[in-house]
């Protein structure tokens, strides 16, 4: 789910080229997703976490520039300096981000909402909106068979292996919740049904 969500927003409705510069919020599953594919499209990647230890992975999967957001809370400034802003954010902290996340994107720039993980009761000036002339979507779904389809043919073309953190043992899955509950992973955890 979380490849197809990437996918669609970047590649099928973004239509992500190799020029283009993408800032995907965090390293979770979509964010990581949208690492792999912006890389293997050629496009340069800047990733946010709070985690050396994950922006290094990140790096490892494509990312150009990495920033960790506690060190650097007003990373959008750093990401307009370094890159002149961005085509593509995808966007998954919601409110709490959202204002440094129409910041950061370009003349033209694309807004890819995807989840709602920080500070809900934000404020957000719409005025990069309209300034800038940027197209803000929200994400309501993974696609259709064809679209999937796509991306697998993509993935094995571009050699994009899905990250997997860990996987558990059917018998360990209150563990796996556990694990994943407290978000110390990057990429997917799995649970074995063999």
């Amino acid at each position: 789910m979380c490849g197809a969500t990437a996918w669609r927003e970047l590649v099928e409705k973004g239509d992500l080229t190799a020029d283009e510069t993408v800032l995907a919020l965090g390293t979770g599953g979509v964010s990581t997703f949208a690492t792999q594919f912006a890389s293997a499209r050629g496009a340069d990647v800047v990733v946010t976490s709070s985690s050396d230890e994950k922006l290094g992975r990140a790096r490892e999967l494509g990312a150009d520039v990495t920033i960790n957001y506690e060190e650097t809370p007003e990373w959008g400034d750093v990401v307009a300096e370094q890159t002149g802003g961005v085509d593509h954010v995808v966007e998954v902290g919601g409110a709490g981000t959202l204002e440094q996340s129409l910041q950061v994107a370009g003349f033209g720039g694309h807004v890819h909402v995807i989840g709602v993980l920080a500070d809900q009761e934000a404020v957000v000036h719409p005025g990069p909106i309209l300034g800038k002339a940027l197209r803000v979507e929200g994400s309501m779904g993974v696609g259709s068979r064809a679209m999937f389809d796509r991306m697998l043919a993509a993935m094995a073309g571009d050699e994009v292996e899905p990250e997997i953190d860990r996987v558990f043992d059917f018998d360990e899955v209150r563990e796996a919740y556990r694990y994943f509950e407290a978000g110390d992973h990057q990429g997917k955890v799995v649970v074995s049904v063999e």
